[in-house]
């Protein structure tokens, strides 16, 4: 199913030019071993069936771009090379691990695993089968890229942090997108915040003079979501706190719960030697250093710093988990631990 799927957008972008700018409907399609009878050739239209031959266009590209795995990782600087679109996967529990790779010409695919779905350490997508995708497209004769759908594609406006469709306050960029981009919802991201002189604090009227107030526009993502971006991005300039003479806006919560998510049900396994398991529960605020208290049913269990990350083992039920700052923010979450015999 996923290599027609592959398959099926190609097919929508290779011939696209050649045919007007128009799709065939009958590209879109299972794929079949071998046809028992042609199809016949309905007229062709201006709607794609599913997706366009620009947001196609734009997936390869993207896919074509993933470090390849091994020796290949530096294929570009081979003039010989390929261009090719590769996707993996790997199935829970490591029952089975799949690659796919698409050219104009050739769709191939590779399914590694047990026939009766055992599962077995390693056996990931990245090691187990794309270096069985590229050995087999190394036998087969190399062709040109897709060619790029301009007719679909439409130059952009975008905010070049976010990808959404920039406000004001926003770094610009422009990118040949589909045409539906244009619906695309505004940055939420990005906001104009007001600091004093050094931008070390965010300050506002009740703490500071009009004249010394500085507006910037600043990237600001939500606590959990920045906290994973930090790791990647070291350039990501946390949003200031506010100068201790401010008054706080309640509204500005710095923290959020990564684990457990809301209403979350968590079954605690056993360990091999028969003892219950326990979970790792885990918050973000913008700013580390500054204490958590937590509490788990209005109980206290203790203060983090720097790592909020606490090891607990509540009982079977349904529980609420507080956390307070020491500026009073306080973010609750419910959820329920399940406990098998």
């Amino acid at each position: 199913e996923l290599a027609g799927i592959y398959a099926t957008m190609a097919r929508t972008v290779h011939p696209f030019q050649e045919q007007r700018c128009q799709y065939r409907p009958e590209d879109w399609r299972k794929l079949a071993v071998q046809p028992t009878a042609p199809e016949r050739d309905r007229p062709l239209q201006d709607q794609a069936p599913v997706m366009s031959a620009g947001a196609a266009y734009l997936a390869f590209e993207a896919m074509r771009q993933v470090e390849r795995p091994n020796s290949q990782g530096e294929w570009e600087r081979f003039y010989s090379s390929q261009k090719i679109a590769w996707k993996t996967g790997t199935s829970f529990g490591f029952r089975d691990a799949w690659a796919i790779g698409l050219t104009p010409e050739y769709a191939v695919a590779v399914w590694c695993g047990n026939a009766d779905m055992e599962g077995r350490p390693g056996l990931i997508g990245i090691r187990a089968a794309a270096p069985i995708l590229f050995d087999l497209f190394s036998l087969l004769p190399g062709s040109n890229w897709f060619r790029a759908p301009l007719d679909e594609l439409q130059p952009v406006r975008i905010c070049s942090r976010s990808g959404y469709r920039p406000l004001p306050h926003c770094p610009v960029d422009t990118l040949y997108l589909p045409k539906r981009a244009m619906d695309m919802a505004p940055c939420p991201y990005h906001q104009l915040v007001h600091l004093n002189q050094e931008e070390t604090y965010q300050v506002n009227q009740s703490c500071a003079p009009t004249g010394s107030i500085r507006n910037e526009s600043w990237f600001v993502l939500p606590p959990t979501a920045e906290y994973y971006y930090k790791l990647t991005h070291p350039d990501y300039a946390p949003l200031p706190p506010f100068h201790p003479d401010c008054k706080i806006d309640p509204d500005q919560n710095p923290m959020q719960v990564i684990y457990p998510k809301a209403n979350l049900k968590i079954y605690v396994p056993k360990e091999l030697d028969g003892s219950k398991s326990k979970t790792i529960f885990q918050v973000a605020h913008r700013n580390p250093n500054i204490p958590v208290h937590w509490h788990l049913d209005e109980q206290y269990l203790g203060t983090t710093t720097q790592f909020h990350t606490l090891e607990l083992d509540p009982p079977a039920g349904e529980h609420i988990l507080t956390l307070v700052d020491q500026n009073g923010f306080r973010v609750q979450q419910r959820f329920e631990v399940i406990v098998k015999d």
